[in-house]
């Protein structure tokens, strides 16, 4: 007995030694800088051109504007997206998209020749910007979870 008593006495000084008990908040072993040094690659400003916002829709202008689509084509062809697996937790066939500008019907075709009837949801962002597309659409389009698809998006 004493000797289990000796062992359960020596595990816990080891584990408050090596910071493994619970409710002890180690923090980080490095210092964290808010401001990062001139030594921190940062991207390049396009020559000409103006940074824009935080929070700016991706496609936007030098404004901040996002540019209206498009409006569809004689065959309802609203143009082609480049598109990514959407949120996992929204159900449905679905295209979230900056080629509508509200909620729609309408269907995607692939470069394969898969074609699929979907809700077109706005997404904010500019026309040329990509689009999402939800798990459930992409598989019934037999499109890999975890790549990009060209698709030709329709209005209906």
């Amino acid at each position: 007995m004493r000797i289990l008593t000796l062992l359960l006495i020596l595990s816990v000084a080891a584990c408050s030694r090596l910071g493994l008990t619970p409710g002890r908040d180690r923090g980080p072993d490095i210092a964290v800088t808010e401001a990062p040094g001139a030594e921190v690659l940062r991207p390049q400003a396009r020559p000409g051109g103006a940074a824009l916002p935080a929070g700016t829709p991706p496609g936007a202008g030098a404004d901040g504007s996002v540019p209206p689509p498009p409006p569809p084509a004689a065959d309802g062809l609203l143009g082609e997206t480049l598109a990514g697996l959407g949120a996992t937790g929204g159900p449905g066939l679905w295209l979230m998209t900056g080629l509508v500008t509200e909620v729609r019907p309408g269907r995607v075709e692939t470069a394969g020749g898969g074609r699929l009837s979907v809700e077109l949801r706005p997404s904010g962002a500019a026309p040329s910007a990509g689009s999402t597309l939800s798990v459930e659409a992409m598989q019934q389009l037999q499109l890999p979870l975890g790549q990009l698809a060209n698709l030709r998006v329709y209005a209906e």
